[in-house]
């Protein structure tokens, strides 16, 4: 008699390049969206980038920006902050690439090594991941936000609307709280998800 308990599909069932090239990526986009419809009430606090990270460290740089340029296509419509224009969703998902390009280089750093969840190197390389990758996503999205600012008030004088959006108190708090949460969720998440993601990537 059938039972579904036991009953396994067969050995590579779905094609090895459906699965990495579809399948996973959309898997990384579904938690994205999710995850950040949970933590919309906390403002720069996302599971976002660490999951654009891992889709560059587990499946490669190209991958990566996928997963970010789809998710961001997706959340900057539907955003419950409000949609996204063409210019900065564009912006948003152009800086997002940096996540994907770190996860890229740290694979290749520890390309001779399994991931590992105990305290050590891979820890030290995904915290220094966030803090680098963080600021720099910022920067470029608060450049954006003060070209914005200065198209808006028909000003020419772009340089000063971009200095406001990046030193402005707010910016650098918001900017301190991204850089913390990423460096907790880069940190404690990080390894421990990579090590599991492997698994299913060697499928």
């Amino acid at each position: 008699m059938y039972q579904s308990s036991t009953y396994k599909l067969p050995e590579k069932f779905i094609p090895s390049p459906l699965y990495r090239e579809v399948l996973l990526p959309c898997t990384f986009v579904v938690l994205i969206l999710v995850s950040n419809y949970l933590l919309s009430s906390l403002p720069n606090v996302k599971l976002f980038d660490l999951m654009v990270f891992l889709a560059g460290y587990t499946l490669g740089i190209r991958r990566g920006i996928t997963v970010g340029i789809v998710a961001w296509f997706f959340y900057g419509q539907i955003n419950p902050w409000g949609i996204a224009s063409a210019p900065l969703l564009i912006t948003l998902m152009a800086s997002e690439s940096v996540y994907a390009l770190a996860g890229s280089l740290v694979s290749k750093v520890t390309h001779s090594k399994k991931v590992s969840v105990k305290p050590g190197v891979n820890h030290l390389l995904f915290l220094s991941a966030a803090v680098i990758a963080t600021p720099i996503y910022d920067i470029f999205t608060n450049i954006s936000t003060g070209y914005f600012w200065a198209t808006i008030a028909g000003s020419s004088e772009y340089g000063h609307w971009i200095k406001s959006a990046l030193l402005n108190p707010g910016a650098l708090f918001f900017m301190l709280v991204h850089i913390g949460a990423n460096a907790a969720f880069f940190t404690i998440l990080g390894p421990a998800l990579a090590k599991f993601i492997e698994r299913k990537v060697s499928y």
